[in-house]
């Protein structure tokens, strides 16, 4: 009885992996290699077999027989595949991750449209002559930099300068949550140690926030630049497109009202410009998600590998050693 009880912990651990870095409960479908009364053939059959969301990371599968099977949401990773068959498989994204990545994506544009909303709420009616004018022109600055960012992301196809776009606007957008919330909570840190009233906002805080979040950002889309990551950055782009664009929009107003008519026309078609490209970020950000990768073989010996047949879609070869390869992009 105690041991059926660890194991049913050690399931749900697994389960939980899965829910968060997207490996599956190997409790639920465990792996051949599990019964050991099996023959070496039998360990390494997976013929026709669905596997979706499985982990094989790491695992020691030369010469597996994977011909036939769903392996949909698949991690490979590290694997040893020397002489492996995947002919017919079926390779891509499960609704579990597309639901996670939409999840994701979801809670990243809240998070950011929470703080944005309030930053722009906060600098409307704010004059030069106000001690927090500089605060509200490095709001302009940094929404105007995130949104372009990944306006030209988004239109642009160049190798070089979508990537240095994205993580521009990565930056700064990252600077902007991370002035927001640590300007709001980072109060609260300083009153445990009795150098603040937690009712007070602390620049000094919100500085520090902007500072990590944006170097923290800066690191992620250069070591990260797919994945997640993408996504993130895209879903955060769109709201910062939108806030500018809205941001824009009301300064236009106001300048049409007092009769500042150049300034007026020029900033209402500076806000059309960027509903446009918030309409641009908001399909790369769907097309960041409909392209993630939804099995994967990064950094895998695929040596002789069989792929004919195969149905490769949302797959992630990065990394893989593939010489004699069989099959692919025939």
């Amino acid at each position: 009885m105690p041991r059926r009880r660890f194991n049913w912990v050690l399931g749900q651990i697994e389960w939980l992996k899965w829910l968060y870095i997207g490996h599956s409960p190997s409790a639920l479908c465990p792996l051949p290699s599990a019964f050991p009364n099996m023959t070496e053939n039998q360990r390494l059959d997976f013929a026709n077999q669905d596997l979706r969301n499985r982990s094989f990371k790491g695992k020691h599968l030369q010469g597996a027989n994977f011909r036939g099977a769903d392996i949909r949401g698949c991690n490979f990773s590290h694997a040893l595949l020397i002489d492996a068959n995947f002919e017919r498989v079926r390779t891509g994204q499960t609704r579990r991750q597309l639901l996670v990545l939409v999840s994701v994506a979801v809670a990243v544009g809240l998070l950011v449209a929470d703080a944005v909303s309030r930053l722009i709420f906060g600098a409307l009616g704010q004059t030069p002559q106000e001690p927090a004018w500089n605060y509200v022109l490095a709001l302009y600055v940094s929404l105007g930099i995130a949104a372009t960012g990944i306006g030209v992301s988004a239109l642009t196809k160049t190798y070089t300068i979508a990537p240095i776009a994205k993580v521009i606007s990565g930056v700064a957008s990252g600077a902007l949550v991370g002035f927001f919330y640590g300007g709001v909570n980072g109060n609260q840190l300083l009153a445990l140690f009795h150098q603040k009233s937690a009712g007070e906002n602390n620049p000094r805080t919100a500085i520090a926030g902007a500072v990590l979040l944006g170097l923290g950002m800066a690191i992620a889309n250069i070591k990260c630049s797919r994945g997640f990551v993408s996504v993130v950055v895209a879903a955060a782009g769109t709201v910062t497109a939108y806030g500018f664009a809205f941001l824009m929009g009301t300064t236009a107003i106001a300048c049409l009202s007092t009769h500042r008519w150049f300034w007026g026309l020029t900033l209402s078609l500076l806000s059309l410009l960027y509903l446009w490209l918030t309409l641009k970020a908001l399909t790369l950000t769907i097309h960041s998600i409909k392209h993630f990768w939804g099995t994967t073989f990064r950094n895998a010996n695929l040596t002789n590998a069989q792929f004919a047949g195969a149905e490769l879609r949302n797959t992630d070869f990065t990394g893989a050693i593939g010489r004699g390869m069989k099959g692919i992009g025939g």
